[in-house]
Parts: C-alpha cells; sequence; structure tokens
C-alpha cells in the first residue's frame, strides 16, 4: 500500500493529463455500448425487470457489478439512496450519505471529527447497549459487490481500561470508497431482500455496488470538487466568568474549609493566564477545506472490457486542526475466454490517514495515566501557544490500508443451468504510532504503537436453475455452499519514561522487521491478541412467479459457526415471501390512474453470529487480572500473564444459536403513470436467545454468569412517498417525504427474569431497553423544616442512606419508603428517535437544476450531560478520573437553559447535579437543512461532435439551518447513548462546495 501512497497524484492537472491521455489512447477501438436503464420514475418491479433484461442481454462477455439484483426476491423491503444526488456533496463515509435519503435507519454521529467511526442502526437496536463496545454488535453489515466487508472488532477493548475509544486509528473503515465509483446504496430491511447473506444479515444489509467495467467506445470520467467548512462560534470565558459563576455557591453553602480551597487558578484576578483576554478559540478554530477528485476509464469489446480509476479526497476539520486523507485506486476487468465461460475481477486498494483531536481525556485513556490538572490550560492564546508549540513533538499518525480482491467466474451450460463460483478477500490493515513528550507528561514520556489486522475470505459456490413454462409459469431454483474466514489480530504496545524525547518510535528488531520492543524506556508494557471466526453454509432458494402477477420465494440455510460447540454448532434458517402485483391483473392492466400496485409479505428466522470465541463453554483465560481500577494487566513483574476472566464472567455451558425472528408486510404503489409513487411497510424484529451477563455474588468469584435467554422485540413502520409535481419538457419538480418509526422493548430475560440492574442501567421485562432511567425532580428544598420526615422513626428524607439537608435537590420519593434511591427512579424518554426521515424537493428548469434535502427527528430526548457537569463543578475539581479533565473549550458557556436549574449544594454528599434526573432531561427534536444543491448541465451541438456527453458543474451548501427546542448544542451530536457531552460532540459546521462532472 505505501506504494499507492507514494504515487498517486493529488493535483487537478495530473488528473487531467491522465484523462486526456486515455481518451487519446483508447478512444479508437470498441463497439458502441448504450445503456437502456429504466426511467428513474419507474416503479420498484419495473426496474428490477429491466436490470434483469440487460444482464441477460450482456450475459455473453459481460458481468455488471450489479449482477445481485438477479437474486434479489421481489417481495424485499429496500430503500435506495438516490446517488445522482449523493456525488454532488462532499461526503467521505456512506453512513452520512444515508441520513434523511432512506427509510428504516437511524445514523449516530456522536463527533463531526473527519474520518472517525459512526454508528448505523437498522430496524432497532438488537443488545443492550451500556458501553462503547455494545455498539460494535448492532452494527449492519456492509456489502461490497457481493462481498461482507470486515469492520473493526471490539475484543480491543478487553485491555483498556477506559470506555473512550477503542484502540488503534478508530478510522471509519467506510472511508476507503469514493463515492464517485458507487453505482447505488440500497439498504436491505426484511430478510425476503437478505437471507441470502446469512447470519451477516441480522442487524441488516447496506448493499453497496460499484462501477464495474462495461464494453463499448472508450469513455473518460473526471469529479473534481473543492469546499470550504466555516468554523463555529463560542461564546468563550475566562477566570472571571467562572469565579463569578461559582461564587454565589460559595456564598450560601461553603464553610471556612471549602472557602480555603477555592481554586487557585480563580482565586487571583491579577494574574492575566486566566483572567485576561479569552481567545483560545483562535488556536483552536478554523475555517476547513476540503477537495476531492477521480478519474476513471471503461470500455473495451464484448468479449474484453474494464474499468480503472483512480482518486484522492482531503477533508480538513474546523476542531482541533483535526482532517481527514485518502487515495484509492480500483480496477476490474471482465474476460469471456470460451464460450459461455465468464471470468470477472475486481480490484480496489485505498490508504486513509487521520490526524485526531488532542483532547486531554482521550490521552489520559491512551496512557492510562492521570494527569493532574488543577491548573487547567490558560484561555489566553500568548500562554496557550506553548501547549500548542509542546504538540508539535507528539507524534500521533493514525494510517489504514485496505485492499480488496474479487474474482467471479460464471459459466453458462445452456439456457437453464448456470454455474458461479465466487472467492474475495477484503483486508484492512490499522496502525497508530504514538507519543507523547516529557514536556506534556508531567516530567513522563510516553510511546506506544498499535498494529492490527481485519482479513476476511469467503467462497460461495452456487448451480442456478432457471424456466419457463407456457411463458406464464416461471422457475428458478438455485443451490450453493458458502464459506466465510474471519480473522482480527492485533499487536500493541506501550512504555513510559523515555531517556530522552528524541526517542519517539519503537525500535525495529535485528532482521529489520517492526517487533513492537521498544528502547531507551523504563516501563514497557505488550499486547497480542487475535480472535477468528469461521462460518460454514448450504442453502437453497427456490423462486416461482405466475405469469408476473404472483411471486413465492422459499429460502433455506445451514449455518455453523466455530465460536460454539458441537452440539449447538449448526442452524437452520428458513425465509419465506410473496408478492402479489395487483395491477397486472387483467381488470386493472388497462387503468389510467392505478400503474402500480404490489403487495408483499415475508416471514424469516436467520441466525446471529457471535463476537467472541469463548462461549464454548466454561472457565475464560485473558488479562483479566489486577485490581479495581486497574482491571487489566498484561504483564506481572515483566512476564507475560494470563488468568480467569473473572471480571468477564463464567460461560455457561451449551451456549447456543442467537437468531433473529422478522416478520415485514409492504405495499407499493404507483399513481397516474407513476408521477406519485408511495411505499409503507410494518415490521416486526424479535432477536431471541440473546446472550447476556447475570451479575452475581462477588463472593462466587466471577462478576456475572454468561447464558443464553434474553430477547429484544423492535417493531415499527416506514412510509415513503414521492411525486413529480410538474413534469413537463422544461420544468420538473419533484418532492418526496419519508418516514420511519421503531419501539423497542425487552421481552424475555434467561431464567425468568422479570428485570436486569447491571453497570448503573435498569432492564425490565416489557419496557424498552433505549430509556433514561432518571430521578424525577420537583424542585429545592429551600429550608431543613421543608424535608418530610418519618413518622415511624422521625428521621428526615435520606438519600442512599444520607438524610437531606436545605440545599438539597427534591427528589420524588415513588414507594414512599423515606429513602430515595435507585428504586425512586423512573423511564423517561427515548434514546433514539420515534419518528425520523426526510423532506426532499428537487426542481429543474431546462439544463438548471435546484435541490432541497431536509432531515428530522422527533420524540427524542437527550441528557444535557454538559450543562450537569458546569453545575457539578466541585466534584469535578476533585474527581480522580478523567471526568475532572478540562479541556481548552472548557473555557466556554455551555449552551442551556441556566435559568431552570436551582441552586443546589454543590457540596452535598448526595451528588446533587448528577446527570441521571429529569432536570437534565430535554426535548431533541429537531428538522435540519441537510442539503442545498444548485447545478447547471451544459449541451451543445460541440459538445456532441467531440463525444462529450456531458458537464455538470454545482455548488452545495450543507447543515446549513438547524431547527430545535433544544437548549444545549447540536441536537444531533451526541454520544450513542443520549448524552450532550458538550466539547466532546463536535456538530457538523456549515460547509459549501463546488464541483464538476465530466464525462466523455
Amino acid at each position: 500500500m505505501k506504494y499507492i501512497y507514494f504515487f498517486l497524484p493529488r493535483r487537478v492537472y495530473l488528473f487531467a493529463a491522465f484523462s486526456i491521455v486515455c481518451s487519446q489512447a483508447l478512444g479508437q477501438s470498441g463497439t458502441l455500448y448504450k445503456s437502456k436503464d429504466a426511467d428513474k420514475n419507474s416503479n420498484r418491479d419495473s426496474i428490477l425487470l429491466s436490470r434483469v433484461k440487460a444482464n441477460k442481454r450482456d450475459s455473453v462477455g459481460y458481468i455488471p457489478n450489479n449482477e445481485l439484483f438477479l437474486n434479489r426476491s421481489p417481495n424485499g423491503a429496500v430503500s435506495a439512496v438516490d446517488m445522482k444526488e449523493v456525488t454532488k456533496l462532499p461526503y467521505i463515509t456512506v453512513d452520512q450519505m444515508l441520513i434523511g435519503r432512506v427509510t428504516g435507519v437511524d445514523v449516530r454521529t456522536p463527533s463531526a471529527e473527519p474520518g472517525k467511526r459512526n454508528s448505523v442502526v437498522i430496524r432497532g437496536t438488537s443488545s443492550l447497549l451500556m458501553g462503547n463496545k455494545d455498539i460494535f454488535y448492532i452494527q449492519p453489515t456492509y456489502v461490497v459487490d457481493g462481498v461482507p466487508l470486515i469492520m473493526d472488532h471490539a475484543f480491543a477493548y478487553d485491555i483498556q481500561r477506559f470506555d473512550y475509544n477503542r484502540n488503534g486509528t478508530e478510522t471509519n473503515l467506510l472511508g476507503f470508497l469514493d463515492v464517485n465509483d458507487i453505482e447505488s446504496i440500497e439498504v436491505l430491511k426484511d430478510f425476503a431482500a437478505s437471507a441470502k447473506y446469512g447470519p451477516n444479515a441480522a442487524n441488516g444489509v447496506i448493499n453497496i455496488t460499484t462501477k464495474g467495467p462495461r464494453p463499448g467506445r472508450m469513455r473518460v470520467a473526471v469529479n473534481a470538487y473543492a469546499g470550504l467548512s466555516i468554523k463555529p462560534t463560542v461564546d468563550v470565558i475566562n477566570g472571571r466568568y467562572e469565579s463569578d459563576f461559582r461564587l454565589p455557591f460559595y456564598r450560601m453553602y461553603a464553610d471556612d474549609n471549602q472557602w480555603r480551597s477555592f481554586p487557585k487558578y480563580l482565586a487571583d484576578s491579577s494574574q492575566t493566564r486566566y483572567f485576561g483576554p479569552a481567545n483560545w478559540d483562535d488556536l483552536f478554530f478554523r475555517n476547513g477545506f476540503s477537495d476531492g477528485i477521480q478519474a476513471s476509464v471503461t470500455g473495451g469489446t464484448p468479449l474484453s472490457n474494464f474499468r480503472f480509476s483512480i482518486g484522492q479526497a482531503s477533508q480538513q476539520g474546523v476542531y482541533d486542526k483535526t482532517g481527514f486523507n485518502r487515495y484509492n485506486v480500483n480496477f476490474g476487468i471482465n474476460l469471456q475466454p470460451l464460450k459461455g465461460l465468464i471470468f470477472t475481477t475486481h480490484v480496489s486498494a485505498a490508504t486513509t490517514n487521520r490526524k485526531r483531536n488532542e483532547f486531554l481525556r482521550d490521552r489520559a485513556g491512551d496512557e492510562d495515566y492521570l494527569f493532574n490538572y488543577e491548573a487547567p490550560l490558560s484561555p489566553n492564546k500568548e500562554y496557550l501557544s506553548q501547549y500548542y508549540t509542546d504538540l508539535q513533538n507528539t507524534v500521533n499518525k493514525n494510517r489504514n490500508s485496505s485492499a480488496r480482491i474479487i474474482a467471479n467466474l460464471k459459466y453458462i451450460l445452456d439456457d437453464h443451468w448456470q454455474w458461479n463460483t465466487r472467492f474475495a478477500i477484503d483486508y484492512n490493515q490499522n496502525f497508530r504510532d504514538y507519543f507523547v513528550p516529557t514536556t506534556l507528561g508531567e516530567g513522563n514520556s510516553f510511546v506506544s504503537n498499535f498494529d492490527g489486522l481485519n482479513r476476511g475470505m469467503i467462497l460461495d459456490n452456487s448451480l442456478r436453475y432457471t424456466n419457463s413454462f407456457k411463458n406464464r409459469h416461471n422457475l428458478e431454483v438455485t443451490l450453493g455452499q458458502y464459506n466465510q474466514w474471519d480473522k482480527w489480530r492485533y499487536d500493541y504496545g506501550k512504555a513510559y519514561k523515555g531517556s530522552s524525547d528524541y526517542v519517539k518510535i519503537y525500535a525495529p528488531g535485528d532482521d529489520g522487521a517492526h517487533t513492537g520492543r521498544f528502547s531507551n524506556f523504563r516501563l514497557t508494557f505488550n499486547t497480542k491478541d487475535f480472535t477468528e471466526s469461521r462460518l460454514a453454509s448450504f442453502y437453497a432458494n427456490i423462486g416461482y412467479n405466475y405469469n408476473k402477477k404472483y411471486f413465492l420465494s422459499f429460502y433455506v440455510r445451514r449455518d455453523g459457526t466455530s465460536y460454539l460447540n458441537e452440539s449447538n454448532r449448526w442452524l437452520i434458517s428458513p425465509t419465506v415471501s410473496g408478492a402479489w402485483k395487483i395491477s397486472n391483473e387483467n381488470f386493472l392492466i388497462e387503468s389510467n390512474w392505478l400503474s402500480n400496485l404490489n403487495l408483499r409479505a415475508s416471514y424469516g428466522k436467520v441466525g446471529r453470529l457471535m463476537m467472541d470465541e469463548y462461549y464454548k463453554g466454561g472457565a475464560i483465560y485473558n488479562v483479566d487480572a489486577g485490581w479495581n481500577g486497574t482491571p487489566n494487566m498484561a504483564t506481572y513483574n515483566g512476564f507475560p500473564i494470563l488468568n480467569a476472566g473473572f471480571g468477564t464472567g463464567y460461560v455457561v455451558p451449551g451456549t447456543s444459536w442467537q437468531y433473529v425472528d422478522q416478520v415485514n408486510g409492504g405495499i407499493d404503489i404507483g399513481l397516474f403513470h407513476d408521477r406519485v409513487r408511495a411505499s409503507l411497510d410494518v415490521y416486526s424484529k424479535v432477536d431471541r436467545n440473546l446472550v447476556v451477563r447475570i451479575p452475581t455474588m462477588e463472593e462466587e468469584g466471577y462478576t456475572g454468569i454468561i447464558k443464553n435467554g434474553m430477547s429484544i422485540k423492535n417493531y415499527g413502520y416506514e412510509f415513503s412517498i414521492d411525486a413529480d409535481v410538474i413534469k413537463n419538457k422544461d420544468v420538473q419538480w419533484t418532492t418526496g417525504l419519508s418516514v420511519y418509526t421503531n419501539k423497542n422493548k425487552l421481552i424475555a430475560l434467561p431464567d425468568g427474569l422479570t428485570e436486569l440492574r447491571t453497570g448503573g442501567h435498569r432492564y425490565v421485562v416489557g419496557e424498552p431497553t433505549d430509556t433514561y432511567w432518571l430521578l424525577v425532580n420537583d424542585g429545592i428544598y429551600n429550608a431543613d423544616n421543608e424535608i418530610p420526615v418519618n413518622p415511624k422513626n422521625g428521621k428526615r428524607l435520606s438519600y442512599q442512606g444520607v438524610e437531606l439537608k436545605k440545599g438539597d435537590p427534591k427528589w420524588r420519593d415513588l414507594n414512599g419508603d423515606y429513602n430515595i434511591n435507585d428504586d425512586d427512579r423512573i423511564f423517561s424518554g427515548r434514546v433514539s428517535p420515534a419518528a425520523t426521515g426526510g423532506f426532499s424537493n428537487n426542481v429543474r428548469y431546462k439544463n438548471w437544476e435546484l435541490n432541497a434535502l431536509f432531515a428530522y427527528a422527533f420524540g427524542r430526548k437527550i441528557i444535557n450531560e454538559a450543562l450537569a457537569n458546569r453545575f457539578d463543578f466541585v466534584n469535578r475539581e476533585a474527581a480522580n478520573d478523567p471526568k475532572g479533565i478540562k479541556e481548552i473549550s472548557w473555557w466556554s458557556k455551555v449552551e442551556g437553559d441556566y435559568s431552570k436549574i436551582p441552586m443546589y449544594n454543590p457540596w452535598s454528599p448526595i451528588n446533587a447535579f448528577q446527570p441521571n434526573q429529569t432536570l437534565f432531561l430535554e426535548n431533541g427534536n429537531y428538522v435540519k437543512l441537510r442539503s442545498l444543491t444548485v447545478a447547471y448541465t451544459l449541451h451543445s451541438k460541440w459538445m456532441q461532435q467531440r463525444n462529450v456527453e456531458n458537464v455538470r458543474i454545482y455548488a452545495t451548501g450543507n447543515n446549513l439551518l438547524t431547527i430545535s427546542p433544544y437548549k444545549g448544542g447540536d441536537p444531533e451530536a451526541v454520544s450513542y447513548f443520549g448524552y450532550d457531552e458538550g466539547y466532546y460532540n463536535w456538530a457538523a459546521p456549515r460547509s459549501f462546495s463546488v464541483g464538476f462532472n465530466f464525462q466523455f
């Protein structure tokens, strides 16, 4: 991959030169090929039929990348992204392309840091979310050209003390895809559409088809853009503001000892370091530039054709000098050496680099070391500049290298029989080199290296039989075998107390290879780990339709996994689906107003792959050795160590498959020659027999018992409608609206349990799993005599045994036992929206085009943790953990409604300003103008004479407007768990870009 990084060009003129050379060298040969794709306004079945016809037409000498449409059930629930609009936006990851454009999807973006990992959830969460590790278990499978991508694994969290970032680059692996290389993006939501991917489909599938080779005249395309992100404005503060904020609390509640502990950095107003001008934002924020360019060439004869593309994209963050850049190359070729024998190969490679943030909290997590930050960084840039000078001596390199190879062999025996073999390798390696000098580490330097590998391989063999009887009965039968090999590995080393700040990286071994050994450092720790997954499957599919009116499909798989013992290794998964194309009935086929009416229904059962190897039962042995606060130790006195995983839990022998049952019903309607198109899906998805850890008494040794028996249900509906309001030669106006709803609840726990309390969470059978568990606020006790007294013992109302006093919160005692505790918490609010979707408008006038996309979320609540932390200054000032760290952006006014916050006693032992109370629960609804695009397409006879197909010029604005009742920051930029963490949740900035698409 380093060679790709070195030789790929960066400048536009080099791409232009490449395009001209290719057009001159390749423009002489080949047969003209014209696509006959269905009109974009056709209904889903006519689009599918046109593609199938195109595939049959091109089956000799040409396999398009979207060949997978042949095997897709017409009965499935599928949402597609309008790629024509997406290519005009400066997106660098696929997940951002889904927001507001498809139904059934909840995209969570805690931070707008370029290239950082985000989360996508299809039709609700399928697990209990208690930490960042759990986010990995609910992600959909991304399938690129029929190959499931292997993503990062959560097992690296096993050696981490803090749950902030996963060890390694923490880069969004979907960033290796260039949007201009993508033909289509589809969300496959029910098992009628996704069952062929087996256990990979348990969380839904995002199917990505890239542009493939096509025969015909050689064609060259160039796509380029440049953009600017506008730096945000913040209400900066200095020591005077913070001192004035705290003094009323001191005057009302503080005793002599508490006055004496008033922070020194706020006590002397004459020092300009903290009481001078607050202008740190000049060093922290910037206007960020972005650019991208991609060029491709495609063509060839019907017996041999190809596509080659190269691309580059970069994006500067507006916060903390973050950034992301990517270089990628793709090559695909179709060959027909013999009649009926077609060989297709696709090779793609990319390298990405990410400039990360400089959060002190993240550094503490990486170093596993708590700094003494009683005196925070100065808000004055004259003093702060030295800190940024010291940061230049750090090393924080994050590089991902990925490669994907797909080889497909297709042999057409005759008109009915076809054999297909597909072999693919998906490979991703990620490196992080990290160094902190003594000037930033309180006299101690720190160095670490992470070398991670994700590798997936598949082998798929299938035999397909198709036939039509009397031109009415259409039959398709497929038998196949599938194997999948996945492996994740990492080598991680860290060291402290280097002899010199000039020693910043690990030393190579005697053989010149990276061994992970550190020279000139006194304290060293090394960890190696890997996990492997093997999946073997046999499948069969029978599809039948009568006269294109009645469709029926039966799909069954037998899957075996290496993560379970022999007695529970195999699972049979059936899927049944059907459709009735009512509009093709004789009594409606001549209808002038009803152009499409299709009813769909499906039921499917799909197994869920385990994510760890220890489910075969019994004791677990890992680095789970240590003490409270430092649970994981890789070495003891310099020697590697393995210990029984008491903190992980004891796995009950006989663990069996987890699986998903899903029922889906849908209707598609087209009116007035498809001028109006609507689709409605109603679904119920139940994740059954899930594995969960049940807490147990510490005297038993293990913290919990891991066993099957939990079930979670998600259900809701999806609706979309779009219409061509105006459609004539010069003017077209198309508008569309989409709505997605989801409800969630826990329906079973192991051993008949009715509730589970773990990690500060409570889950009750029959209640949602994505809700907050909060104390109820009724105000403040302004005097001791206002506090209720228990008539039985004469004691005042208490919180967890501590009697309440003047200045404490008036929390509601729901069970009337005169002791506020977890039994008095209620379930309130939703982490995920009750309804989300988009509203789009596209207007064309001759060669001009205007497109506006709005995205919204309703029925969602947010905990304003940032506001709670601002008022909880006493506990955070004395905290012996990263929560007490003050980032440079701490010197800004936290957004929120201060008027509604009572002046509780911040020294109270009951933690009055804890965020998990209704006081900090706020309405998180929002409507956003996601994008606004103006485009102009050039057409002329001069261009036609020179085979220039089109030149499109466009200008786009993103994140231009947000309407929300939320008083905090950006309601979209919150943690995966619904908490607004303030300066750790970066809002997406307003950005503007201009670009062009050029094809000839």
